[in-house]
C-alpha cells in the first residue's frame, strides 16, 4: 500500500469508514494525541491535506458515543514563515478541569522525499508545547479547512538539559504524570535507520532534564536489530495483584512474511533508566495493519492505533484510526475491549457490521465470512482451538496464537475498508485494512468437525437492514412506508371500533 510523494490522495468518501476516525481531506498519517475531558473524547490526528502540504494536527471530538465524531478546526499547522515544514505527532495531556497541553514535533529544513515522517533527509526536529485553555469550548467551526483554532496558544520549544547524554533530534514525545512532576519518553534519532529511546523528567513541563537511554534488558525479548518507532509509556493497574506497572508500547518494522510494522508492549517497572521486566515483548495486534498506538491515561486507559502504515494511491484508502479500545492488564497481559459498538452501528452507520459469538471449537473450526451484496468475500475469520486468523479477499492471511480459555468468544467488526477482530474476551486482536471498494452485506458462518456456535448476534447498519428486509431501493422503501401508514390507520380504526370510539365517540 505504498504512495509516492507525488501522488495526490483523492479517494472517494464512500470508501472511507463511517465510524472509524479518519481525515476529512488528504491522508491520515498517525494518531497525534488524545484525552478524555468533560465526558468527551478529544482525538488529535496528524494528517497531510495534500501530498505537497506539510503535516498538521486535526481535532475531532466524540461526545455522546465513541464513534460519533464531530470535526473541530485544526489545532496546529506548520508556520512556513518560520521555516517549519511539518508538525508531527506527540501527545496530549490534561492540565486542569478543561485545559490541555499538546506536545508536538516541529520539523524544519528541506524535505527529501523521506518515506517516514520521522526520517532526517535535510531536516531537524524540535519538541514544542501548545496550550488549549478550554478544550471543551464549542467554537464556531471555520468554513476554511486550513483555519487553525485561534484559541490554541503556542508556547514555543521545550528546554532540555542533556549533559547526562547529549541528544540530536527528539521525536514522538509521550508525556505522563510522575510521582513528582512529569516524565517524557521520546525517540532520539541517530540516523534514518537507527534511534534510541530516552527518558526525561520535568517539574513544570517546560524545563526538562534528560535522564538517559532506557535500558531494556535482553529478557525484554525485543526484536533484534530493528529501529523502534513511536514509544509510548503508560501506567496501568494489574487486576490480578492490584499493583501498578509501567507498560511500554513499541512499534518495529516487520520483516519478510510479517506485517509492515509490528506493535507490541513490555510490562514491568521503570527504575531510573532501567526497565525490570515482568512480561516480555508481546504483540499487541496480529492483523495486517495495526501500528503506532497512542494511549489515553485514565483509570481504564484507552488506546487508538493507526490502521495502515502507508496510504494507498489506488483511490480507496487513506488510513484511519482503530476503534477506541479500553485496556485492562490481567496477570501481566493486555486485554482490549470495544464498548458501545452495537448502538453506534445501528445509530450512526449504513454499512457497518458486527458479528459476535460464543463458540465451542475445541475439536474443530468455525469460519465467519463477511460477503458483499454480490456474494464476494471481503474477509474471512477462522477460529480453532489454538489460533484465530483473518484472511482478506485476495487470500492474504494473518494468524494469532490463542491460549487455552474458559470460554471461546469472537467478535468481527467491519466498517468500510477496515476489519477488527477480537478473540477470547480481547486477549487477542487482529486489525486489517480490506480496501475492496464494496460494502458488507451478509455474514456466512460455517462449522467443521465438532465445533459449534453456541450463541451469536449480528448488528448491522441501517442500509444493510433495509436491504435484508427487501427495501433496497427508494421505491421499495416508499412502498413500505405507504403500506405501514395504511396498516397503522386500519389498526387505529379497529381499535376505536372495539373500544366504543368513532367519529361521534365524544358526543
Amino acid at each position: 500500500m505504498a504512495q509516492t510523494a507525488s501522488q495526490e490522495p483523492t479517494e472517494p468518501r464512500s470508501f472511507r469508514p463511517e465510524l472509524h476516525l479518519t481525515a476529512e481531506t488528504g491522508v491520515l498519517e498517525a494518531p497525534a494525541g488524545a484525552i478524555v475531558a468533560g465526558g468527551a473524547m478529544h482525538v488529535f490526528q496528524q494528517f497531510r491535506p495534500t501530498a505537497h502540504e506539510g503535516s498538521r494536527w486535526g481535532h475531532q471530538v466524540a461526545s455522546g458515543a465513541p464513534y460519533d465524531w464531530d470535526i473541530r478546526d485544526d489545532v496546529l499547522a506548520p508556520r512556513t514563515q518560520d521555516g517549519e515544514v511539518d508538525v508531527l505527532a506527540g501527545s496530549a495531556i490534561e492540565v486542569g478541569p478543561s485545559a490541555a497541553e499538546l506536545f508536538f514535533v516541529v520539523a524544519t529544513g528541506a524535505r527529501s522525499g523521506a518515506e517516514h515522517s520521522e526520517e532526517h533527509g535535510q531536516r531537524h526536529f524540535h519538541i514544542h508545547r501548545a496550550r488549549m485553555a478550554d478544550v471543551d469550548a464549542h467554537c464556531e467551526i471555520s468554513d476554511d479547512p486550513k483555519q487553525v483554532d485561534p484559541t490554541v496558544e503556542r508556547l514555543g520549544p521545550i528546554e532540555i538539559e542533556d549533559s547526562a547524554h547529549p541528544i540530536r533530534n527528539l521525536v514522538t514525545p509521550s508525556v505522563i504524570p510522575a510521582s513528582e512532576g512529569w516524565i517524557m519518553m521520546a525517540l532520539n534519532l541517530l540516523a534514518d535507520d537507527d534511534a534510541e529511546i530516552v527518558l526525561l523528567h520535568s517539574a513544570d513541563r517546560q524545563h526538562w532534564v534528560l535522564s538517559g537511554v532506557l535500558d531494556l534488558p535482553p529478557e525484554a525479548g525485543l526484536p533484534t536489530a530493528r529501529r523502534p518507532y513511536a514509544p509510548r509509556l503508560a501506567r496501568i493497574e494489574d487486576q490480578s495483584d492490584g499493583e501498578v506497572y509501567d507498560v511500554v508500547f513499541l512499534t518495529f518494522p516487520g520483516e519478510a512474511g510479517e506485517p509492515e510494522e509490528i506493535a507490541g508492549y513490555v510490562v514491568g517497572h521503570v527504575e531510573g533508566t532501567r526497565f525490570s521486566v515482568r512480561t516480555p515483548f508481546t504483540v499487541l495486534d496480529y492483523g495486517h495493519d495495526f501500528t503506532r498506538p497512542r494511549i489515553i491515561p485514565a483509570p481504564s486507559p484507552l488506546m487508538l492505533g493507526l490502521v495502515g502504515a502507508r496510504p494507498s494511491g489506488s483511490g480507496q484508502w487513506a488510513n484511519c484510526l482503530s476503534a477506541p479500545r479500553f485496556l485492562s492488564l490481567v496477570d501481566g497481559a493486555i486485554y482490549q475491549d470495544i464498548i458501545g459498538t452495537p448502538s453506534a452501528i445501528t445509530g450512526y452507520s449504513d454499512h457497518a457490521l458486527l458479528w459476535t459469538g460464543q463458540l465451542d471449537a475445541n475439536d474443530g473450526r468455525v469460519d465467519v465470512t463477511i460477503r458483499d451484496a454480490a456474494g464476494g468475500q471481503l474477509v474471512e475469520v477462522g477460529y480453532a482451538a489454538g489460533e484465530v486468523s483473518v484472511t482478506r479477499g485476495n487470500g492474504d492471511s494473518r494468524t494469532a496464537p490463542l491460549a487455552e480459555a474458559d470460554s471461546d468468544t469472537l467478535a468481527v467488526f467491519v466498517d468500510g475498508p477496515v476489519c477488527e477482530v477480537f478473540a477470547d474476551g480481547g486477549a487477542v486482536s487482529l486489525t486489517s485494512a480490506i480496501p475492496s471498494g464494496t460494502h458488507p452485506a451478509a455474514v456466512v458462518v460455517n462449522t467443521y468437525g465438532d465445533a459449534e456456535v453456541r450463541t451469536a448476534m449480528v448488528t448491522a447498519g441501517q442500509q444493510i437492514q433495509r436491504a435484508q428486509a427487501g427495501l433496497g431501493s427508494p421505491d421499495e422503501q416508499d412502498a413500505f412506508l405507504v403500506a405501514a401508514l395504511q396498516a397503522d390507520r386500519e389498526l387505529s380504526s379497529e381499535w376505536l371500533e372495539e373500544n366504543g370510539g368513532g367519529a361521534d365517540a365524544d358526543e
